[in-house]
């Protein structure tokens, strides 16, 4: 896969640096641990790379960790370290621990394969070239030393690669988080994995579209989410509930054009057969209890002819035993043959299927179908993204991680050949080169528990993918004018792609990721409420909607609570998040607001 060769092209490091000491440790099945120092010398580049061949690994092996000399720092230096979801922390504690984890959860929070630290001796980008789906980031404070280093998962499995990380030094005006985000973004345009959005828009009408535009979902139908029938027939199949027809659609649109909302990107969710989750991998028929096909086709002329783009949302990860498709060979298997399951949504029981046969099974065929109804834009197709590509040990179809986000990329190209242009919920990297927009890319990043080793969240995804892929940045800034100040002006500061929801919040265990504001249509005093919204953030995202085209190039903090975001145009976004205001080139920027400089 494209992803997996790195290159070590275009990006910015320190050259005459001396030999690293580098600290490998084996963790044994038995819990033994056995230590083995290497010198590793920096390449002409300054790079440098530390391999573990798969071939060395000793037998009974379980873990591998790798632990450079410049990969340290003692309490109270000056600082920091930075996990690749996104986590800055100094060097404030005498003793903790934050591991972001890979293969030891399913929910993997590695996005990108990078981290770093900068401390008084050296300033690094740790990127994991191999295996990046297979291990932990581990940061421990211990007795006042800060240490921060991956560990590879290596049992149960035949690695499919050595295991291979380069820490590229970094210097001058490089050394610091931007430039640890910008040394890996050129790495990765350097080696043609992604393309920058003004160059891919002028052959993707629809991409251009779309980076000018907001994005609205509407949730359409549903049945209780999570189910009370796990395993669901047509008989015991709860019903859903039709709270937006395609004609209310229609009303919905003609309130925005009303507004004064001219662009929007519109995703229809649970257009599907029963609705959201309702019975994938099946997708149709079109839900008759929202006004069937025909309505539907006439809902995405008319959307067209106002002036919006138009898609759907499916899901090509996850199934449910009631599909008219079912099989229970789709599903991804763990190592005693039983299938993979984590979560209970509206279709009840619901199954991890295996990228491959995902593919095989249903690829172009049932897209080329949803292209077909009419839909061009930005295809939203669930999950994908948001998720570490599982593993399958079934072996009439065995996928290593590896393996899953090959296939689960050539499922989002299949995508963007027939509709134009692909979505999915979040940051992981693998499908750089094909995903044009992340729903969030961090998880209840303001209002999650935050580990007490971290300083605060930064937008290092963003330094290194805005003006590449289109993003929101947290779950918590959808519907954001009906959103308190600190998160409307994080949006701002992370630049983040506005959406907007039309019933966000439909779980039967009331757990709203997106908040607990909504917006709502059920009557026109809703609809006009939730137009006026939609407006506002239009009117707010105008502004800023260029800046989606530009490389971010340095965020930092000017004072305490106080943040500049650059670009590559040259222009700035100012976040004070004080209850006074503050000056800046000749101009303020008031408390709890944001000012654009040119």
């Amino acid at each position: 896969m494209r992803i997996m060769r790195l290159a070590l092209l275009g990006c910015v490091c320190v050259c005459g640096a001396r030999a690293a000491q580098v600290e490998l440790t084996y963790t044994f099945t038995d819990k033994r641990e056995e230590k083995k120092a290497i010198t590793v010398d920096p390449d002409a580049e300054g790079v440098v790379t530390v391999t573990v061949k798969r071939g060395d690994l000793p037998p009974g092996v379980e873990y591998v960790a790798i632990q450079p000399d410049f990969a340290r720092a003692s309490v109270g230096e000056d600082g920091y370290y930075v996990t690749p979801d996104g986590y800055l922390g100094s060097f404030r504690l005498q003793n903790g621990a934050c591991t972001v984890a890979g293969p030891s959860t399913f929910y993997g929070r590695n996005f990108m394969p990078i981290f770093g630290m900068k401390n008084p001796r050296a300033t690094f980008v740790g990127i994991v070239a191999t295996l990046r789906f297979e291990y932990d980031l581990n940061v421990r404070a211990k007795d006042g030393v800060y240490t921060v280093a991956p560990r590879f998962h290596v049992a149960g499995f035949v690695p499919p690669d050595d295991i291979t990380v380069h820490y590229r030094l970094l210097a001058g005006k490089d050394a610091d988080y931007a430039g640890m985000a910008r040394a890996y973004r050129n790495c990765q345009l350097a080696r043609g994995v992604c393309q920058p959005i003004k160059a891919r828009m002028k052959s993707h009408p629809e991409l251009a579209y779309a980076a000018r535009s907001m994005e609205v979902r509407i949730r359409q139908g549903w049945k209780p989410a999570p189910s009370p029938v796990l395993e669901q027939t047509p008989a015991t199949e709860p019903p859903m509930k039709a709270v937006v027809t395609f004609e209310r659609v229609g009303d919905i649109l003609d309130a925005f054009k009303k507004a004064g909302v001219k662009r929007a990107e519109i995703c229809l969710v649970g257009w599907n057969q029963k609705g959201h989750d309702g019975r994938w991998p099946q997708i149709f028929p079109v839900e008759e209890g929202l006004g069937g096909e025909a309505k539907l086709r006439a809902l995405i002329k008319k959307a067209q002819r106002m002036g919006y783009q138009i898609v759907g949302h499916t899901n090509s990860s996850d199934g449910y035993s009631i599909a008219d498709c079912w099989d229970p060979g789709l599903t991804v298997k763990k190592a005693d043959g039983a299938p993979f399951s984590n979560a209970v949504w509206s279709g009840g029981q619901m199954y991890a299927l295996c990228p491959q046969r995902s593919f095989e099974r249903f690829y172009p065929q049932d897209i080329q179908k949803v292209a077909d109804l009419g839909f061009r834009g930005l295809h939203y197709i669930d999950v994908i993204t948001i998720l570490p590509p599982p593993r399958c040990q079934d072996p009439l179809h065995p996928c290593t991680s590896k393996d899953s986000a090959l296939w689960f990329d050539r499922i989002l190209q299949s995508c963007k050949d027939h509709i134009g242009g692909v979505a999915s919920e979040g940051a992981f990297d693998f499908a750089c080169g094909n995903l044009d927009y992340v729903l969030y890319v961090y998880f209840n990043g303001l209002s999650g528990k935050k580990n007490p080793m971290h300083d605060r969240l930064i937008p290092i995804w963003q330094l290194v993918y805005n003006g590449i892929i289109l993003s929101n940045p947290f779950t918590e800034t959808v519907n954001p004018s009906t959103k308190d100040a600190m998160t409307q002006l994080k949006l701002a500061e992370f630049n983040g792609r506005p959406v907007y929801y039309f019933y966000s919040q439909f779980k039967a265990d009331n757990k709203n990721w997106m908040g607990n504001t909504d917006l709502r249509c059920a009557t026109d005093g809703e609809l006009a409420e939730a137009a006026r919204c939609v407006k506002k953030g239009y009117d707010e995202f105008e502004a800023l909607a260029d800046l989606q085209l530009e490389f971010m190039e340095q965020h930092e903090q000017l004072a305490p609570d106080v943040f500049r975001t650059a670009f590559s145009d040259g222009s700035e976004i100012i976040s004070n998040y004080r209850a006074e205001a503050y000056p800046h080139r000749g101009q303020t920027v008031g408390p709890m607001g944001y000012l654009i400089f040119k």
